[in-house]
């Protein structure tokens, strides 16, 4: 998130704060809030995974495919904030979505061997692990930055934010079990699969039966607690900066169409395609219901210590969340009073980033290949501030 200065201000206040919502999953820290009264809009947005082309990575995956050898992840993170800001206070319009996959190899393969039509490795075993967490939601959100003088060489900026969430969608899917490969097209399988998503077709009895065929709308509503803090040494110009998104977090969903389902190996289980593939049938053994789910939001660290050298100011951060980190390398350049330009590498998913600041908007772009056909992360970054 963006929090610059006014422009009549001396450079040297309002430049450390020309930053947008921090790393790969666009944590803000609410300790970075302005003094000064404008509005503002942000946006930041990043999605990537591990195995194909983003622009397959929902369809056939029919590009390159060079997986982990490990786990395989799929990440989205997508915030934007719109609203009024004066002395460190911030309310602001909030919308967000949030989602993470994750397979193991053997998942990963046999996926991309049926979307391709490739061929099953023959007298294989895979062993199935599978997992998809995802939300989007708008709402509300009141921040506010505190400064406090420590000693006459450093300065803590401490930060709090609150938001109401309305959720709007959301999906979670597991799948567990096993599959053994019989040729190139067949195989036989014990797999139990959980679903739980609230664009699910309730109406078509093939993707839900619904129980005594009751129709209704799924409802969402949550908060979200974030905290963070910069400390600063201002004779040196270093400082250190924490934030964390989704301290404490949870949405309430109502009615939330649910799928359990087992596949499990059998005669009448089994169809194949016009290509000879096999399929199951899922419905025998499938249980449909309506649940009140109790989401609770996984927390999002962002860390960072940047030291500045003549007009170059060098940046080592970090983002994690949920067992994984997500290192970053920066540097920036003032170009003069107003303007700086600054470039990222993220270690995790190999992007280099390029972003173009200054006190009344910001803009950058990040990717891990030029040619956005076969690029397998990208992201965005942009955000306006009109001093009033």
């Amino acid at each position: 998130m963006l929090h610059p200065k006014f422009i009549t201000l001396l450079p040297c206040l309002f430049l450390p704060l020309l930053t947008p919502a921090e790393g790969l999953l666009a944590v803000d820290n609410p300790a970075k809030n302005g003094q000064t009264n404008s509005a503002y809009a942000a946006l930041a947005s990043f999605e990537a995974n591990d195995q194909v082309a983003m622009q397959h990575y929902d369809g056939e995956w029919a590009s390159d495919y060079t997986p982990r050898t490990g786990s395989n992840l799929g990440l989205l993170a997508v915030r934007a904030e719109a609203g009024l800001q004066w002395q460190g206070y911030r309310l602001g319009a909030l919308y967000r979505a949030d989602a993470r996959v994750l397979a193991n190899r053997d998942t990963s393969d046999l996926v991309h061997q049926f979307n391709t039509n490739s061929g099953y490795t023959p007298a294989h075993s895979y062993p199935l692990d599978y997992q998809v967490s995802g939300f989007e939601a708008d709402g509300l959100r009141l921040s506010k930055r505190f400064t406090m003088n420590m000693t006459n060489a450093w300065q803590l900026d401490l930060g709090w934010g609150i938001s109401y969430l309305h959720g709007k969608r959301i999906k979670l899917e597991t799948m567990t079990g096993q599959v053994l490969t019989l040729n190139t097209k067949d195989f036989n399988a014990n797999v139990n699969r959980s679903t739980s998503d609230s664009l699910m077709n309730t109406t078509d009895l093939a993707s839900f039966n619904a129980p005594y065929g009751r129709q209704t709308s799924v409802s969402g509503s949550g908060y979200a607690l974030d905290t963070g803090l910069v400390l600063k040494h201002p004779p040196s110009g270093a400082s250190l900066e924490l934030a964390v998104a989704d301290l404490l977090g949870r949405i309430d969903w109502i009615d939330l169409p649910t799928n359990v389902a087992t596949y499990r190996s059998g005669t009448a289980a089994k169809y194949y395609d016009a290509n000879g593939y096999v399929n199951y049938y899922p419905a025998a053994s499938r249980m449909s219901s309506y649940q009140n789910l109790g989401q609770n939001l996984d927390p999002k660290l962002w860390l960072a210590a940047n030291y500045p050298l003549g007009n170059f100011e060098l940046q080592a951060s970090s983002s994690y969340t949920q067992g994984d980190w997500f290192p970053q390398l920066g540097v920036s350049y003032h170009l003069n009073a107003l303007w700086q330009v600054r470039a990222e590498y993220d270690v995790r998913f190999n992007t280099l980033g390029l972003s173009l600041l200054h006190p009344w908007f910001y803009m950058g772009l990040r990717m891990d290949n030029s040619n956005i056909a076969v690029a397998k992360a990208y992201g965005i970054t942009a955000g306006v501030n009109i001093p009033y």
